[in-house]
């Protein structure tokens, strides 16, 4: 059986989503304005007016560059800057269960292209915890997103978050982490460096605040994909060692252990633009922990993800990078027989 080729980094706005905001914004915590070509989007507790890019709703144009790109199936997350953990909890939960449900729909209406990933209101761990359960139970979901902070003053280390990891963990769920923009930091606001050196930071920072603060010591079973190839983490690693050697604040909070034996414990996706980039991580990590990702549809995706892998990855290990590896973590395989729904978790594989 051919493997198939499944892109881990795709965001999608559904367009029954969009609709259904355009109807009842205030219902769902939203408010726009701009114009119908170029909406502008503010969500409650929010005080930041984004754009909301058009183009994540065109599903036809994304089923063209699936074929043109050679990838076989998408992971659907959602727009990031749709995470709303800036919603007071019932807002949250009821954004959440509107996107997922969209994304659902997606996913059942083409299942040999597309598998859904949960948003989940963070904000509130015992809500989160109870979407990500109804995801899993009505959808089939094995997977959902994650964004890098929750506030200007509460990120991934939080103590209260630690039954949600719990659960993830125990559920198996596959969490595909992603930067975004609350508020851009001082000197990011020119030339693009918001995203440039903006979300690379916001990776890094999320993943050495939750490994200093001993999360993945107490989970250490979760099972995380950081995008763009880890942002700044795994090339800075021995900076991070260093640290932790010869500083007593990395401790500070119990951990004992070495962050490169941490960072082989993730999984990394391919975007990266360049095989030598992904040659080192290769080298560094092992390359059982990494999955194709395209960053689709956005202007700083790989245009080509595929043969970024081609060119960096050995043949024979080719298939699990492309799409092996993430097929069984997620259950996508149909000899698997539980469709995704994980029925016996961890022992799908």
């Amino acid at each position: 059986m051919v493997t198939p080729v499944i892109d881990t980094h795709a965001h999608i706005v559904p367009p029954d989503m969009y609709k259904a905001l355009r109807s009842n914004a205030a219902g769902y915590g939203v408010s726009f304005s701009g114009d119908a070509a170029r909406p502008l989007v503010q969500l409650a507790g929010s005080s930041y007016v984004r754009p909301l890019p058009l183009f994540l709703t065109h599903l036809d144009e994304r089923i063209a560059t699936m074929d043109r790109q050679g990838i076989d199936m998408q992971i659907l997350t959602g727009w990031v800057d749709f995470s709303a953990y800036t919603m007071p909890r019932d807002l949250g939960i009821k954004f959440s269960e509107l996107q997922n449900e969209a994304i659902a729909a997606v996913a059942a209406s083409n299942p040999d292209r597309f598998a859904g990933a949960a948003n989940v209101p963070l904000q509130d761990p015992k809500a989160a915890i109870a979407v990500l359960q109804t995801c899993a139970d009505k959808y089939g979901f094995s997977a959902a997103q994650i964004a890098t902070y929750l506030g200007p003053d509460r990120f991934l280390d939080d103590p209260a978050l630690d039954p949600f990891w719990a659960a993830a963990q125990e559920m198996g769920t596959f969490l595909i982490f992603h930067p975004y923009d609350e508020q851009r930091p001082a000197g990011l606001q020119d030339y693009f460096l918001h995203n440039c050196i903006g979300y690379p930071l916001q990776t890094t920072i999320a993943v050495v605040r939750m490994m200093f603060s001993g999360v993945f010591d107490r989970f250490p079973k979760l099972r995380i994909k950081v995008p763009h190839a880890g942002g700044f983490l795994p090339y800075q690693i021995e900076r991070f060692r260093h640290a932790a050697e010869f500083r007593p604040e990395p401790r500070s909070k119990g951990f004992r252990g070495d962050p490169l034996e941490v960072l082989r414990r993730l999984y990394f996706d391919t975007v990266t633009f360049s095989p030598v980039t992904l040659r080192y991580l290769i080298d560094l990590v092992g390359v059982e922990r990494l999955v194709l990702g395209s960053d689709y549809p956005f202007e700083m995706g790989e245009v080509d993800p595929v043969a970024t892998v081609n060119a960096a990855v050995a043949a024979e290990h080719r298939p699990a990078v492309l799409g092996g590896t993430i097929q069984k973590m997620m259950c996508l395989s149909p000899a698997c027989g539980c469709g995704g729904r994980r029925l016996t978790p961890l022992l799908c594989e």
